[in-house]
């Protein structure tokens, strides 16, 4: 069968088409930016230039056996081109439509004129131009574009389908699920560039990590992960699922930079196999405690990105692991939450000797109050005033052969109207008490990005059941998260952030 014409389509946002005019090919439009996925066609925003190649100019003659059928000259083909508006006009003026209704929500530090209110777009497309590579095509950077600006703007839900609604419309609902979902996404060159890019932010000597395990409530048994324990966004069990999450703060700000879907033991066993591939879980996918996803997460941040600081806080499902703190780096030092009930060796108890030999819970040496010389020290100005805390310490070790190995810092915290908190350091004994303490403050960053990213952002707002879909939906507010700390830094009118402003508040 002879060949009388090619085609072929030419997405102009990423190339120019000389090649093919070069060649001869004319241009003849445009599609209507229709794909046909799984036998259906759906209208996934992106037109293509239309351009064919005549091997036979009569084909048409050929084709409707009537000599009077005109040939397909570049007269002929021109005539039959429909309007010359070129989709990357619609898609400026699309564009330009959805800044005019964006209204970002600004960190409240921020202190904006009329001027910097409109450079915000511009610093927003220009901080999505560092993370445009991660895709291969035009039309997912785009969806990137639309879904940070929803995220960013003042609506009251930040799912796929309130952003599309309310800044696209209807028909942008289906490309922003199938953006967060099956889109193709170079993950192994954005995770490491985002990681840089907070450190450009963040780092400083002062630096301090944290690593928290936190629970979303989840309606349902359907979405990827979910189980029936204690929820402790609920204070009570219910549907929940459960995630990783590592910060990074210090006095310029703090940041949320990686993250991971825990997935409960049950959900590997033979009976969940059909809910595992319909949340599309990756097929080499293990059980992973907590503790074990946190490492996981941490070693390849703390081995190649230049964040200053040398401290690791974490909560008590860390502080309380100690093949987890025992697998952290050695040049770091951590401050980790313990239970009340958590048995330790006082290194000196005149009081009660047999505490040296035989142990205790740290609630049982609290009650001996000779072991204890209870500080006053100011944490943080407050908006109305220094924000203080009551700190006592000793030296413990974790084990009755009270090895120089098991040594560590039983630090308490005594806030205003709050039960008081246990936490053990693994710092040398010269460490003076001042560091614990900033240290200590430098724990709630942690709780301010969640605040924050739940308020402002919509990090619990997404309605995906897909694996694929969890981590992508949080990375996206990691990013807006990001942005908004850039935007601080900029305009707000003192450069230094108070990392534990409010702690006495939770």
């Amino acid at each position: 069968m002879p060949v009388w014409l090619a085609e072929s389509f030419g997405d102009r946002q990423r190339f120019s088409g000389a090649s093919y005019r070069a060649a001869h090919w004319q241009a003849i439009g445009w599609t209507r930016g229709f794909a046909k996925r799984q036998g259906h066609f759906g209208h996934q925003g992106q037109g293509k230039e239309v351009s064919v190649y005549v091997m036979e100019p009569r084909m048409r003659q050929f084709l409707h056996g009537e000599e009077h059928q005109p040939l397909l000259s570049r007269a002929f083909l021109l005539a039959q081109r429909r309007s010359e508006e070129q989709p990357s006009l619609t898609k400026k003026m699309r564009m330009k439509n959805i800044l005019a209704s964006w209204k970002p929500k600004l960190p409240p530090q921020c202190a904006l004129s009329v001027a910097d209110l409109e450079t915000v777009g511009q610093e927003l497309n220009e901080f999505l131009g560092l993370f445009r590579p991660t895709f291969g095509r035009s039309e997912p950077a785009a969806l990137l574009e639309l879904y940070l600006q929803g995220l960013l703007s003042d609506a009251e839900r930040k799912n796929v389908e309130a952003i599309a609604l309310k800044l696209d419309g209807p028909e942008r609902v289906r490309n922003l699920q199938r953006f967060l979902s099956e889109a193709q996404w170079d993950e192994p060159w954005r995770q490491p560039r985002h990681g840089e890019w907070c450190a450009q932010a963040l780092s400083d000597p002062q630096g301090v990590w944290s690593v928290d395990a936190r629970d979303f409530a989840k309606k349902g048994s359907a979405s990827v992960g979910v189980a029936a324990p204690y929820c402790g966004s609920l204070g009570k069990t219910a549907n929940c699922q459960s995630g990783v999450f590592i910060c990074y703060s210090s006095p310029k700000g703090h940041a949320l930079l990686d993250r991971r879907r825990y997935l409960p033991q049950g959900w590997f066993e033979p009976a969940y196999e059909e809910r595992r591939q319909l949340c599309h879980i990756p097929e080499d996918s293990h059980f992973q405690t907590k503790p074990e996803l946190a490492l996981g997460l941490w070693q390849p941040l703390l081995a190649t990105e230049p964040f200053g600081g040398h401290w690791i806080t974490g909560d008590c499902s860390f502080g309380n692991n100690e093949p987890f703190l025992a697998q952290l780096p050695k040049d770091y030092y951590y401050l980790a939450d313990i239970a009340c009930t958590r048995k330790v060796w006082p290194k000196a108890c005149t009081a009660q000797r047999s505490l040296e030999t035989e142990g205790g819970t740290v609630e049982q040496l609290l009650q001996v109050k000779s072991l204890w010389n209870w500080q006053t020290h100011k944490i943080a100005e407050g908006a109305k005033g220094p924000l203080v805390a009551a700190f006592a310490r000793i030296r413990v070790y974790l084990s009755p052969e009270r090895t120089p190995e098991s040594e560590r810092w039983l630090l308490l915290r005594n806030d205003a109207n709050c039960p008081i908190k246990y936490a053990l350091s693994n710092a040398p004994q010269q460490t003076a008490m001042r560091e614990l303490v900033r240290v200590s403050g430098a724990r709630w960053p942690m709780e301010r990005c969640f605040q924050e990213n739940k308020s402002e952002l919509g990090l619990d707002h997404y309605e995906h059941r897909s694996w694929t879909a969890w981590h992508r939906h949080r990375q996206l507010v990691f990013l807006a998260q990001l942005f908004r700390l850039r935007l601080q830094i900029k305009f707000k009118k003192s450069s230094r952030v108070d990392p534990a402003a409010g702690a006495l508040a939770n």
